[in-house]
């Protein structure tokens, strides 16, 4: 009896310890329910960026911020306006090559998709010479040039997507962990550093981690981007795709073959050459600006209030979309009304305990389904310079399937911020894991990004491939379903008798610890020596 009554005691003493835990973290399940159901209700009509329904979804947030007492970050004010440029552009209704075996032409939509940011209403390529630049990747830490040697100069490049070490036996780069340099992003940013007025991108559905219907989805229609003041004038004419099967026709019109030319570009010693083809095509655009708006709020520390550690959360979504299953509400719960939620009761955490010597920033971004620009905007007009800010935590898309025994880390192994974050979730008695499909690039596609590129070490963790109620084979199977049936769909919706937000409980206490101890810390945290972000921070610092 004297023994049950100490396990007793030991028991009851734990339970006491985790409800107090959980009690000054400030963090609750039903609060964060509230938001959820609140922001992920049909009232916000799928919370689009400029839509009527935006200022009820600030209006929100921020009267949340303003109850937790947090303050206005912007110099009081809780909103920072983010300038949006939207273009609508028509293609020409083909790409033409002329080849050695004369005239080859792809058509808009099913074979080739293009766009621009450049602000000018027609571009046109017109007998462009064409250079095949491997990867299109210019990478000094690896010894990579794929232009060494070569001006392109107003000329059409065509690329592969994805690193030279994806899909071999080759550690060349990081292997099937895409690195920034495989991300299609980069292959157009890098185009236009070269000078290049083209860039086509041969789509390959693995290497680019989705098939050609997401491509094509978004050729001809209307993409938002930050407002740029010289029209970003530096940008290519022409950024695009073409399919592996127009890839295959147009390589074997020279003489060659889609393989042979994926073996020369793996290849180390890779230079690029001219093939003997010319491009014609034509962009026709229109044009029209807006402004939405991040929210932002704050806690500021205690005796180094000029450094700063970042939260972020987007808290944009689709609107109202394709009708399917009778409903056309795009409400987005889990994509992103969960994280908004999450970082809310972050914040109010941070505010109900001691204050941390450094500050710490809520940050509810916009615009990040159309490419990460509410985020990118503070990043190119931040509260705090990017060399006193000390990491970013970000969260996105987090599932709603009760504590999760994993924490998986999406960027595993780029910074020393694994190291703080292994030590919190031993703590809940977690593993960290690193992301299942590395080669998607998901470290390069949520709000966390910007900061990534100016050097900024961050965090995108959740739990997510192990959740306790159903073991790891079965949270695959529900993480497979979840994609195919409920991501950016209008079944992405909160239900309390089915969904358990206790996992995202979890998370919040997790995260909320880590970011503390960073934010009561003298400490930087460093990029591991094979990042490819290392230099940027070590140059800012």
């Amino acid at each position: 009896m004297r023994l049950l009554s100490i396990i007793f005691i030991v028991l009851f003493l734990q339970a006491c310890v985790s409800t107090n835990n959980q009690k000054e973290a400030g963090i609750t399940y039903n609060n964060i329910e509230k938001h959820i159901a609140e922001l992920a209700s049909d009232k916000y009509k799928g919370r689009a960026p400029m839509s009527d329904s935006e200022p009820l979804v600030l209006d929100y947030i921020s009267s949340q911020m303003k109850e937790i007492g947090l303050e206005g970050a912007n110099n009081g004010s809780y909103f920072q306006e983010v300038p949006i440029l939207a273009i609508s552009s028509k293609l020409s209704s083909t790409l033409d090559f002329n080849t050695p075996e004369g005239k080859l032409s792809f058509n808009k939509l099913t074979e080739y998709v293009a766009f621009s940011q450049k602000v000018e209403p027609e571009m046109t390529l017109l007998n462009s010479e064409v250079v095949f630049a491997g990867f299109g990747i210019n990478a000094p830490e690896f010894g990579r040039n794929d232009f060494e040697g070569i001006d392109v100069k107003g000329k059409t490049i065509v690329v592969f997507v994805n690193d030279p070490g994806y899909g071999t036996d080759n550690p060349y780069f990081k292997g099937n962990t895409m690195t920034y340099y495989g991300r299609w992003t980069y292959k157009f940013e890098e185009a236009a550093r070269q000078g290049a007025k083209a860039c086509f991108i041969v789509h390959e559905t693995g290497p680019a981690g989705y098939p050609w219907a997401v491509v094509r989805n978004n050729g001809e229609s209307t993409k938002l981007f930050l407002d740029s003041e010289d029209g970003y004038k530096d940008r290519c004419e022409f950024e695009g795709w073409i399919t592996t099967q127009s890839a295959e026709k147009l390589f074997a019109s020279c003489g060659t073959s889609l393989h042979e030319l994926k073996g020369k570009a793996i290849s180390k010693d890779f230079k690029p050459f001219v093939l003997p083809l010319t491009a014609t095509a034509k962009i026709t655009s229109s044009f029209e600006r807006g402004v939405s708006k991040n929210v932002c709020g704050l806690v500021k520390g205690s005796s180094r209030a000029d450094e700063v550690v970042v939260y972020t959360a987007h808290w944009d979504h689709l609107g109202i979309g394709t009708v399917l299953n009778g409903d056309s509400i795009y409400n987005g719960a889990t994509d992103n009304a969960s994280a908004v939620s999450w970082m809310l009761e972050i914040a109010r955490a941070f505010k109900n305990g001691e204050r941390p010597e450094r500050s710490a920033l809520f940050l509810a971004v916009t615009s990040e389904e159309s490419g990460l620009l509410g985020s990118g905007y503070y990043v190119q007009n931040p509260f705090f310079p990017m060399n006193k800010t000390v990491a970013c935590i970000n969260t996105d898309v987090i599932l709603f399937l009760g504590k999760f025994n994993d924490v998986t880390v999406t960027g595993y192994g780029q910074s020393e911020l694994d190291n703080w974050l292994l030590a919190e979730a031993e703590k809940q008695g977690r593993y960290l894991a690193p992301d299942p499909n590395p080669e998607n690039g998901m470290f390069f596609r949520s709000d966390q990004f910007p900061f990534v590129k100016e050097g900024v070490p961050a965090i995108f963790a959740k739990g997510y491939i192990d959740a306790e109620n159903y073991g790891k084979e079965e949270t695959l199977n529900l993480i497979n379903a979840y994609w195919k049936n409920t991501y950016h769909k209008p079944s992405d919706e909160y239900d309390p008798k089915r969904d358990d937000l206790n996992g995202l409980v979890q998370d919040a206490i997790l995260l909320y610890n880590v970011g503390y101890n960073l934010a009561d810390s003298n400490e930087w945290p460093a990029w591991n020596n094979d990042s490819e972000f290392k230099a940027k921070r070590n140059a800012g610092i």
